[in-house]
């Protein structure tokens, strides 16, 4: 009979232990990062019930523009009521493509997380796979020694049990001699030691085989809890990415009806200020193009020195080289920390009336200036004093447009002027020009529906209400 020494199931015992202890470490990790991950998924459900409650609330406001604008239209398209009320639905359409985009990024985020999630889940379902396979091999091969040992033990029970009720004290009794006596003495005792250990050993065995099998059911339970986490996570992630791909049809269609809605709102625009000659800009030029020539002037503004060191282009149409070309005015072409720069005079005298003030249109969106409705060919004049810093000559935004220097105010601001939209320019980059003197001649260029002054006051490059500082 072939007995497995206790020492190789003294080594499982101790790999098993190992295992359970990694385990418990491995909970208590999870435990400690478990309270960061419900708060997150708790501010996700914030967002998203916002984000629910915004669409709801955009759709409504659609909805209602739309019924208006049905309602208008039985009357007439070529009215203030009704392009304003276009234009608010263009805002809405505008809103909810903003949304829709932004949506989108963060689920685009959500999903470039999720998917390193499953591949890690899935490499994790791998590993446990090959961990189960091998504690399932280990345990069959332990299952087969003991079964062996298991057999030695029966058998010699089954011998027991044949030789009948055996008796020790009888068994010694019964010899003839003192040399006899501790003959069959020490037989005994070895036999009944060689039991008493086989016993022992087929005890550690079912000890060790049973730990086994209940690390085996551990490690099953976590293949089990990782594949149903790593089938959720995908499911997650079809659905989001189904969500991407809806939102996505709507930002097309949407946009499709912005472009139409634009168009429309445009040619009543250009109509209706064609009737009652209060001429402006259209309201749904390209954004891009918008910020480009912002973002120019803006740089050009930043870059302005103080009064009594003021650097600008020699004449030049070619504003881009103005900061090669520098030359230095005397603090008498312009102001210098004096509120006297704010006091200026009607850019169009021949016309005061406003067809768009600031800061708004009358649908609500934003007017950086305010609007002189006048004659192609009508004199524009300098408001106040200083140089011009900038001559352009645009297709489109503020179309033929000058840019005025006047120093700084009180408070050490810098002030300059903008007048847009003219058919022609009479000045150039570098000139110093008087109050009142003319600088250009209207016209519709650039984003105009008609002849007009498009006005604007900037104080530190921001604009501010040009009413506030004309005065006849």
């Amino acid at each position: 009979m072939s007995v497995m020494p206790t020492s190789a199931f003294a080594t499982e015992t101790t790999t098993v232990q190992e295992e359970t202890t990694v385990a418990a470490t491995q909970e208590e990790t999870t435990d400690s990062s478990s309270e960061t991950t419900t708060q997150s998924a708790a501010d996700i459900a914030e967002k998203k019930k916002e984000l629910k409650q915004q669409k709801k609330e955009l759709e409504e406001s659609l909805a209602e523009a739309e019924s208006k604008l049905a309602e208008l239209e039985k009357s007439s398209k070529v009215t203030e009521e009704y392009i304003d009320t276009l234009d608010q639905k263009i805002g809405y359409i505008n809103e909810q493509l903003t949304v829709l985009e932004e949506e989108n990024t963060k689920i685009q985020s959500e999903i470039d997380e999720l998917t390193e999630e499953i591949e890690k889940n899935e490499a994790k379902l791998e590993t446990l796979s090959a961990e189960v396979e091998k504690v399932q091999s280990e345990l069959d091969e332990l299952e087969e020694k003991f079964q062996s040992i298991y057999e030695a033990y029966c058998y010699r029970l089954k011998v027991m049990y044949i030789s009948g009720e055996f008796n020790i004290i009888s068994a010694l009794l019964s010899c003839k001699d003192l040399s006899g006596f501790f003959t069959r003495y020490q037989m005994i005792k070895s036999v009944s030691k060689s039991d008493a250990e086989l016993l022992a050993e087929v005890q550690e065995q079912m000890e060790v085989i049973t730990t086994k099998k209940n690390g085996l059911n551990e490690k099953k339970a976590e293949y089990e809890s990782a594949k149903a986490e790593l089938d959720e996570q995908k499911a997650e992630l079809e659905e989001k990415q189904n969500t991407i791909e809806n939102n996505s049809e709507q930002i097309a269609q949407k946009k499709a009806s912005l472009a139409t809605d634009r168009a429309e709102s445009d040619k009543l625009l250009a109509e209706l200020t064609s009737q009652n000659k209060q001429y402006t800009e259209f309201r749904n030029e390209d954004s891009e193009l918008i910020e480009a020539v912002e973002s120019e002037i803006q740089d050009l503004i930043s870059g302005l020195k103080t009064a009594d060191k003021v650097t600008t282009a020699v004449a030049s149409d070619d504003t881009k080289s103005s900061k090669s070309k520098i030359k230095t005015q005397t603090d008498s072409d312009v102001y210098s920390k004096s509120d006297a720069v704010l006091n200026m005079t009607y850019p169009v005298p021949s016309s005061h009336s406003i067809s768009a003030g600031f800061p708004n249109y009358s649908s609500g969106s934003y007017h950086g200036g305010i609007d002189f409705p006048c004659s192609t060919g009508s004199k524009v004049v300098a408001a106040q004093k200083g140089i011009v810093i900038t001559v352009k000559r645009l297709s489109y935004s503020y179309g033929y447009y000058v840019m005025i220097y006047h120093g700084t105010d009180k408070s050490g601001r810098s002030v300059v002027t903008l007048y847009a939209h003219n058919s022609s320019v009479l000045v150039s980059v570098g000139d110093t020009v008087q109050k009142g003197e003319t600088i250009a001649k209207s016209g519709s260029t650039g984003n105009s529906t008609g002849p007009h002054c498009h006005f604007e006051v900037r104080l530190d490059g921001t604009r501010v209400n040009p009413k506030n500082y004309l005065s006849r």
